[in-house]
């Protein structure tokens, strides 16, 4: 049995000896049980035993009648246990150390007076258990930090001494200071941790666990981070409002959310949250939001992650508001963000106040999957459900994936008359798969949003880039490429309008890529529309160095291949339209614009279809001392009439002939032209030609002693000494 839960053991048998030894050290007054709130005698700390719930903490050092220092050897609440600091009403900031080497296991209630904001320090580690609760009027902060720093060089360690004249401690506290090498955690273990209205919450430490807790300061500030190493993390006060800041030489620690965990900063207006450490993992329908209830301005969601944030299992981040002022914004910095399993980061507005930005910037980006047995896709989206526009989705990336039924997404709703959002993706690659979708869509009465993508290549294997509207006019699509567009097994690129048989005009798609290609696999209906169903068909234009496996079609091609409802998503083919479906006047206009040239000119040369007459060039004469030039002819050899001519089945099998460079006396062999098999004789190069009686040339094996016919031209020089 442990020593703790022995000590536990003898308390629930009254073991007096035990009591006296250890539980009354530091009590004054009252029965004698097993408390573990027990002071060190640095800087007056008093506590005393009101009944057998409440323990009333007096004494302490105040400096400047601001900030008041308590000490305590050990520092746990039992869970029907209430700590009550009594502080003077002009009291700012309660600061309270643990010196001892136990954790904080804090299960009861922690109480103060007035408005002050309470500082719980302990480097050994601080638990929040499921019967914990706040009760303070100001804000309140836990960490795991060795000492606080002041303005000036004031300190407030383990092992200071605090002295009430000194003036730099008088004022707010400006930073933590972590000297462990290896911090230790705070973990809220199913508990409750609020503040009042325009206060904050911090939590700092090692790693920092929350499971099954709910965190809350409407209208304040949410702080959790997460340190790994030894440096200091500022904190700046402005008002109630507890800023921290992290070192970018340190090495941070963990943030995770399980089990439904919550945090919480939603309010009339809306507060803030931030969310800093190495990896920060929501899991289990764990969530983090900032809401706007009222008509006040949202605040900020921002999560820093120096590796990872991964949201799982149906989690989420958002920001929304429900009345007339705009939602807050949601930014999101990481190495890598990987969001599966249904989970969400939002940016959204269900009235007539405006959708909130929704910023990420990651070396890599996953987007997978939807919910178990649901529809709900992954993603990241900016959306609108009343009369407010949707707001604005950034992107920076080096890679992004959108795979499995996941979704970037700035959409209206069926009900919505506010205008789609805009998204902005700048990344090196970018790969929609297997039912992934990147759309700007409008399924109320107003226009989609636009997109832009800017990237080295596209990859959409039965992917979607989407800007389509229900009734109103569809997005605009602009794609900026440096290498290449790839197209796979029903892939869309989209701007249309009406799908649903009502009005709105075809979007724009501009496909810029002057040094890149455009590949589509055949015959798997990989399609680029800007179509309209009544209205006017929008414009297509493409920029590129060549397009291969998919083409324009006119309202005319479709229409005599899909005579009853000209959709070319009901083609096999890959196609490029910008038509109006039921008006053929109205159709839009297709622009492609290639390069004229070869790029593989000068490389490469066709063969003629048919042979011409073999002729041996008289420009140049060779020397008798230089090897010679030679053209052999081997009969029919195995060659057909012309390159696109099959081999006839008794063709003749030539061995490949090795020409001998020196100047030796050659015999003449005969070649046959029958289909037979070949002589065994060998071929020998011609040397010499003479003209027939038909005045044909001759080229012959051995050497005419009559004079050979010169050429009226002037003999080259072939040598290669010139």
């Amino acid at each position: 049995m442990s020593l703790r839960n022995w000590f536990g053991y003898g308390c629930h048998l009254k073991l007096l000896g035990l009591v006296i030894l250890v539980g009354a050290i530091g009590i004054e007054g009252g029965d004698r049980t097993c408390a573990q709130v027990t002071p060190d005698p640095s800087v007056g700390t008093q506590v005393k035993r009101m009944d057998n719930t409440t323990l009333d903490i007096t004494g302490g050092t105040t400096v400047g009648n601001t900030n008041l220092f308590h000490s305590f050897s050990n520092f746990s609440v039992k869970s029907n246990e209430v700590v009550n600091f009594n502080n003077a009403p002009t009291i700012n900031n309660i600061l309270v150390r643990v010196t001892g080497g136990n954790p904080s296991d804090i299960q009861g209630t922690l109480q103060t007076e007035g408005k002050a904001n309470l500082f719980l320090i302990n480097p050994n580690g601080i638990i929040f258990g499921g019967y914990c609760q706040l009760i303070i009027g100001g804000s309140f902060i836990a960490t795991t930090a060795s000492a606080i720093r002041f303005p000036g060089g004031g300190e407030f360690s383990m092992i200071s001494p605090v002295n009430p004249l000194n003036p730099l401690l008088r004022v707010n506290p400006s930073a933590f200071l972590f000297n462990q090498i290896l911090s230790q955690p705070i973990k809220v273990n199913e508990a409750t941790l609020s503040v009042l209205e325009s206060q904050s919450l911090v939590l700092l430490g090692g790693d920092v666990n929350l499971e099954g807790a709910f965190m809350s300061a409407p209208d304040g500030r949410v702080e959790l981070g997460g340190l790994a190493g030894v440096g200091a993390v500022g904190l700046n006060i402005d008002n109630n409002n507890f800023r921290l800041s992290f070192p970018d030489s340190v090495a941070r620690a963990d943030v995770s959310l399980t089990n439904h965990a919550a945090v919480d900063a939603s309010g009339e207006g809306g507060g803030s949250i931030q969310v800093q450490g190495k990896r920060v993992t929501l899991a289990d329908g764990s969530y983090i939001a900032v809401d706007t209830l009222v008509s006040k301005s949202g605040g900020v969601l921002v999560v820093n992650a120096s590796e990872l944030v991964e949201l799982l299992g149906g989690s989420s981040l958002s920001t929304e508001t429900t009345r007339t002022a705009t939602a807050g914004e949601l930014r999101i910095e990481t190495g890598r963000l990987i969001v599966q399993d249904g989970s969400q980061v939002r940016a959204s507005t269900s009235n007539q106040g405006q959708g909130g930005t929704l910023s990420v910037t990651a070396d890599s980006i996953q987007l997978i999957g939807t919910l178990p047995g649901d529809d709900y896709p992954s993603g990241l989206f900016t959306v609108t459900q009343g009369a407010g526009n949707a707001g604005e989705l950034k992107i920076k990336t080096g890679q992004l994936i959108v795979q499995d039924g996941a979704e970037v997404s700035a959409s209206t709703y069926k009900e919505s008359t506010g205008n789609g959002g805009s998204i902005i993706v700048k990344a090196k690659e970018l790969n929609v798969l297997n039912n992934g979708e990147i759309t700007v869509s409008s399924q109320g009465t107003k226009k989609a949003g636009d997109l832009e993508i800017t990237a080295r290549s596209i990859n959409l294997d039965n992917g979607q880039l989407s800007g389509q509207a229900n009734s109103g006019n569809g997005g605009n699509i602009d794609l900026n490429l440096r290498d290449l567009l790839l197209l796979r097994r029903n892939s869309q690129i989209s701007t249309s309008a009406g799908t649903d048989g009502a009005g709105g005009d075809g979007g724009k798609i501009t496909i810029s890529a002057p040094d890149g290609f455009i590949v589509a696999k055949p015959n798997e209906n990989s399609d680029i529309t800007a179509n309209a169903y009544n209205g006017k068909g929008g414009t297509v234009t493409i920029k590129a160095t060549k397009i291969f496996g998919i083409a324009s079609l006119t309202s005319e091609d479709l229409k005599r291949l899909r005579p009853n409802d000209s959709d070319p998503g009901k083609l096999q083919t890959n196609d490029i339209t910008a038509i109006s479906q039921i008006s053929p006047n109205l159709s839009g206009i297709v622009k492609i614009n290639t390069l004229d040239v070869d790029p593989y000119r000068g490389l490469l040369i066709n063969l003629p279809a048919v042979p011409v007459n073999t002729k041996v060039s008289q420009v140049c004469q060779a020397g008798t001392a230089q090897n010679k030039s030679s053209f052999t002819i081997t009969g029919r050899g195995g060659l057909p009439r012309n390159p696109y001519d099959l081999l006839s089945p008794n063709a003749v099998l030539v061995d490949w002939v090795t020409l001998d460079p020196r100047n030796e006396n050659h015999i003449s062999t005969d070649v046959s032209t029958q289909a037979t098999r070949p002589t065994s004789a060998p071929i020998v190069e011609a040397q010499g030609w003479v003209r027939n009686a038909k005045g044909e040339i001759v080229l012959i094996a051995d050497a005419p002693t009559t004079t050979l016919h010169s050429s009226w031209e002037k003999p080259a020089n072939c040598r290669n000494d010139f």
